[in-house]
């Protein structure tokens, strides 16, 4: 079945192997200089490489961390156990709050996402979407370009701390609703416990335990999918 997700990645494969062909041109910016922008040029280079290999779900997981980079976040490095051993994750949180409609939007519904990731080209990835409430609304693990959607055990939690102070914009060539985003920086309290099992049957646990997590609030205006993008994330769908 479809995940909801998919209308954060509004453009087609077509639009990414035509940038790829140019990845010169790709992750230009006049904007000022960030640590992490190097990071989320080299980043969004492979999510262009993996969309022109039609890895989606690579390709638009991979948006998450981009988002975060582009806008100046340098994420933490942070140790996630893995099934009792302790690796060293990168992770970074976003806050993604729609907007009411008509000539005044005002922020109506959000979401959490926490997203952490290993590996200088993105080996291990795992994605969690939670709402206010902590209840899992959208999970993935993933594998290189194999993602994983059982997620069999949960225990999630995410909140903001604060919030305040304009971001940095990269300009990226890869249009994006999280880039071009109205963004504030912030600090998200977060943690998880939770369990994957592959078609294998072969369980893998993460745990995070609950810590400060650099990320960015992002206000979704009608330009950049609004409330509709909450909508979708927050529509019941039938987990993998």
């Amino acid at each position: 079945m479809p995940k909801h997700w998919t209308v954060l990645a509004s453009f087609t494969t077509a639009t990414a192997v035509l940038c790829l062909s140019a990845l010169a041109a790709c992750g230009s910016s006049t904007a000022p200089s960030a640590p992490s922008f190097n990071e989320a040029r080299h980043l969004d280079t492979l999510a262009l490489q993996a969309a022109s290999e039609s890895a989606f779900d690579r390709f638009r997981l991979l948006q998450y961390p981009v988002a975060l980079l582009a806008r100046g976040v340098s994420p933490e490095s942070v140790t996630v156990s893995v099934n009792g051993t302790d690796q060293t994750f990168e992770v970074g949180a976003l806050e993604l709050v729609g907007t009411t409609a008509g000539k005044t939007p005002t922020p109506n519904d959000s979401v959490f996402v926490l997203v952490a990731w290993q590996g200088t080209d993105v080996s291990q990835l795992v994605y969690l979407v939670l709402d206010p409430q902590s209840d899992i609304i959208d999970e993935a693990e993933l594998q290189d370009t194999t993602p994983n959607f059982n997620l069999t055990l949960e225990a999630v939690s995410a909140s903001l701390t604060k919030s305040a102070g304009a971001c940095p914009t990269l300009k990226l060539d890869t249009p994006s609703n999280l880039i071009n985003a109205t963004c504030t920086k912030a600090t998200i309290t977060g943690a998880f416990d939770v369990t994957f099992v592959d078609p294998s049957d072969v369980s893998t646990r993460y745990v995070l335990t609950s810590q400060s997590i650099p990320g960015v609030r992002l206000l979704l205006t009608g330009s950049s999918g609004g409330q509709d993008i909450i909508t979708d994330l927050k529509r019941p769908h039938v987990r993998h």
